[in-house]
């Protein structure tokens, strides 16, 4: 099967929608079959990588429009200069809009959706009611919708009355014989005497209550690492080293990848992950499969990631989640048996091999 994914940014910094593309297609190359990965970009051409060709779209519009144009370029470029495009794969809503052009010219089209995007904090209250109109005109032009969690599902079904499959995002499990990076040294970290935070620093996935959270919680001899970057919003990240000013022990990295990322994962004390929304988060699921307890936020998809397992916090709660991380770092010993339990369920359910067998037999139904 030859598969257009449309609707991710530079597949080499990965994001939640890159690394699900690249992933995915990784294995569907592994697999057999031809996927085609468009990317956002300052230029157009394209470069091969893990067997299947990325196509770089010169990017336009701002921030708001960009996705929408985008998409539009990178569905003509598909149907035009790419013989034999049986799918075109849309991650998100605003790409997804074009959906209707290679379904005319008699191919399959389908929807991922990743998250309720009219939710996220990064856009404006008009832009949030845009998105939600956009939700709701997708909803209703598409026959074929995916999501990346139940919760999502359970959504569509209730507000739309849509029936929608699940396929959730995947990770790979980590090479025990991976060697370290310098990352430690560098910021002067200790090995299990560290929380981690990875992501993007948005509102939405409240890094700024973790770090009020833990200069309330007793964390004497820990440290706590925000490893992520946002250059689109300068003033949120400007606000997030003013709560940390004058603490050594909150450390701020940058966006990190490859064996960086791997390290702070592998030697964390615990992950924190205390958002209000999310879609099911593959820094979660990257967490899990090292093994390292979760402090996570009581949303649903996080507990459909969790499991049994988790210390649960609410959600944009400052004194729930200073209570929290005292107790996790009190506790080591008792929480120990959740290492090993979250790491089987991920294994057991969120690796890409299962989950691309679960897309290919999608594809295959429609």
């Amino acid at each position: 099967m030859k598969i257009a994914f449309i609707g991710g940014r530079d597949i080499h910094l990965l994001g939640g929608i890159e690394n699900y593309m690249f992933n995915l297609a990784t294995t569907l190359v592994e697999q057999g079959h031809e996927p085609i990965v468009y990317c956002e970009s300052d230029h157009n051409g394209q470069e091969w990588g893990n067997g299947f060709k990325v196509v770089y779209r010169r990017s336009f519009g701002g921030r708001f429009l960009c996705k929408i144009l985008l998409s539009f370029s990178s569905t003509m470029h598909a149907l035009c200069k790419e013989s034999g495009v049986e799918y075109f794969h849309y991650n998100a809503w605003p790409p997804s809009l074009w959906s209707w052009i290679p379904r005319l010219c008699g191919r399959k089209a389908l929807l991922m959706g990743h998250g309720l995007e009219w939710k996220r904090t990064k856009y404006s209250p008009f832009q949030q009611k845009i998105m939600h109109l956009m939700e709701r005109l997708t909803a209703a032009m598409h026959r074929n919708i995916a999501v990346v969690s139940e919760e999502q599902r359970a959504y569509f079904a209730e507000a739309y009355s849509r029936c929608c499959v699940t396929i959730p995002t995947a990770v790979n499990m980590p090479d025990g014989r991976a060697e370290d990076s310098d990352i430690l040294q560098r910021y002067g970290l200790e090995k299990e005497y560290y929380l981690l935070y990875l992501g993007r620093l948005v509102q939405d996935k409240n890094p700024d209550y973790l770090i009020r959270a833990f200069k309330e919680a007793a964390t004497e001899g820990y440290k706590l690492v925000i490893a992520g970057s946002n250059d689109q919003l300068p003033d949120y990240v400007a606000h997030l080293h003013s709560l940390a000013e004058g603490r050594s022990d909150i450390i701020f990295t940058g966006a990190v990848y490859g064996a960086d990322k791997e390290t702070l994962l592998r030697h964390a004390t615990a992950f924190c992950i205390p958002s209000t929304i999310e879609g099911l988060a593959i820094t979660l699921l990257e967490a899990m499969s090292y093994g390292r307890l979760c402090i996570a936020s009581n949303i649903p998809s996080n507990k459909e990631g969790l499991g049994d397992s988790g210390v649960w916090v609410e959600a944009e709660n400052v004194e729930d989640l200073a209570e929290k991380i005292t107790y996790t770092l009190d506790n080591l010993e008792v929480l120990a048996p959740q290492k090993e339990a979250v790491r089987k369920r991920v294994e057991e359910n969120f690796t890409w091999n299962r989950i691309t067998d679960l897309y290919v037999d999608y594809l295959k139904s429609i």
